[in-house]
């Protein structure tokens, strides 16, 4: 009896050693094989697109090891750099604004979007529908959709709350320009009629508080608007303020462009005599020119840029105008090179007047006398291998000699990479 009872005993202190052994040995197992099949990070970010890591804003401030950290996947459609460190990045996702910020150098990002109530259709373009002054004060324009008026959000906060207003009987928003968090002008278009549209400069000097009418031409007969006023004739591009008094604005028409130029504030406008009226573009069939982009002030005053392109024989060579002395006299550089926007190229960017970059067929370019000769960059091996999954160049910047961001998309524009240089074009990161 006490034998066959030892023997049933040993018998189940057997199985549950066995038993034991199988549930610890498979965890085991496991850590021991998982970190072999996992794919390699950079080639996952090739192939997929855009991933970046997240922090919850309550641990952004905090040591890099204390951050609560999760990574998301996303499309990104644009970007804006506010310093070598700052900088924020968008996209659409089923109608809601996805915008983040960061000030890491893109290392980390906050999650800073609007709420997704507010609904968005087409992509946000940097100085149209969305403006950052700082990182802290930020505008987004929701234009009128159906019978919704036009939305403005404004933050004060850097993304932690946003205040919804709206002008009422604007139309819809072409451009914004603001010099500071307090002082901006947004311009609003009317349907008119195919090459014309009616146009109304606001203007606040409190943050959005109050938006005063400033200039408009809708209410004056076709043949009878002032010669201080921006005429219907033409579509806007680009408004840009280099200071409370001074702006520009770039007028597209038919075939040809005009420069409107303020020196009170955007309540008189005076087309220029000197931009666009040029015997090298008279053999252009069309010119179009982008946004004034303000560079700064220099050694002679305060430093513009209108780039423009040349189209001739559907081919299209890239120009620009530059200004020293706020559009008291003006320069035209033709740039040469065009290269295949198929395959890495995009028009010309400068920091500064006379610190440019450029890309063509991939190759990126520097030059130091306002375009007139450039300088290439020994290919990027990373940024040629994300060249081959994402040919288009979507933009190009710069906010230092040294540090710069690009972005780049697929053919078909559903994937997208943003990349960095620390050393002013020559190599390149993902971000």
């Amino acid at each position: 009896m006490r034998s066959s009872r030892f023997i049933f005993w040993l018998g189940m202190l057997m199985m549950l050693t066995l038993i034991l052994a199988a549930c610890t040995s498979e965890p085991i197992k496991q850590q021991q094989t998982a970190p072999a099949e996992a794919p390699p990070e950079t080639v996952e970010d090739v192939e997929e697109g855009q991933t970046i890591t997240i922090v919850t804003p309550e641990t952004a401030m905090k040591a890099p090891e204390e951050k609560s950290k999760y990574q998301i996947h996303t499309r990104l459609t644009d970007f804006h750099l506010l310093s070598e460190s700052t900088g924020i990045a968008w996209g659409i996702t089923d109608t809601a604004l996805r915008l983040y910020i960061t000030e890491d150098y893109g290392e980390t990002w906050v999650d800073i979007s609007p709420s997704s109530n507010v609904q968005f259709v087409d992509k946000l373009e940097y100085g149209k529908d969305i403006v950052f002054t700082d990182k802290n004060h930020g505008w987004i324009i929701r234009n009128k959709q159906r019978s919704a008026e036009t939305i403005l959000l404004n933050t004060t906060n850097g993304g932690d709350t946003w205040k919804l207003s709206s002008l009422p009987k604007t139309g819809i928003i072409s451009a914004m320009s603001f010099v500071s968090s307090q002082q901006g002008w947004i311009m609003a278009k009317g349907d008119l009629s195919p090459g014309a549209e009616e146009k109304t400069l606001f203007h606040t000097s409190n943050n959005g508080e109050i938006w005063d009418e400033i200039m408009q031409n809708t209410e004056y007969p076709p043949s009878r608007i002032p010669g201080s006023v921006i005429p219907r004739t033409g579509s806007i591009i680009g408004l840009t303020f280099t200071d409370p008094l001074v702006g520009f604005a770039t007028i597209r028409e038919m075939q040809y462009s005009k420069l409107y130029i303020t020196r009170d504030g955007g309540q008189k406008w005076k087309s220029s005599g000197q931009v666009f009226k040029s015997k090298r573009l008279d053999q252009c069939g069309s010119v179009f020119a982008g946004a004034p982009k303000f560079l700064g002030n220099g050694s002679n005053g305060k430093e513009v840029y209108i780039p423009v392109s040349c189209i001739r024989d559907d081919q299209a060579s890239f120009m620009g105008y530059f200004t020293t002395d706020t559009g008291k006299s003006w320069n035209l550089v033709s740039f040469p090179m065009t290269g295949n926007p198929e395959k890495g190229t995009i028009q010309p960017v400068f920091y500064r007047i006379h610190d440019g970059f450029r890309m063509v067929n991939g190759i990126v370019y520097h030059s130091k006398d306002m375009g007139k000769t450039w300088t290439p960059f020994p290919k990027s091996k990373l940024l040629t291998n994300n060249l081959a999954k994402y040919p288009n160049v979507v933009k190009l910047q710069f906010t230092s000699p040294k540090v710069g961001w690009m972005l780049i998309e697929t053919t078909d524009k559903k994937r997208s990479r943003l990349m960095k240089s620390s050393d002013g074009g020559r190599t390149w990161q993902g971000i």
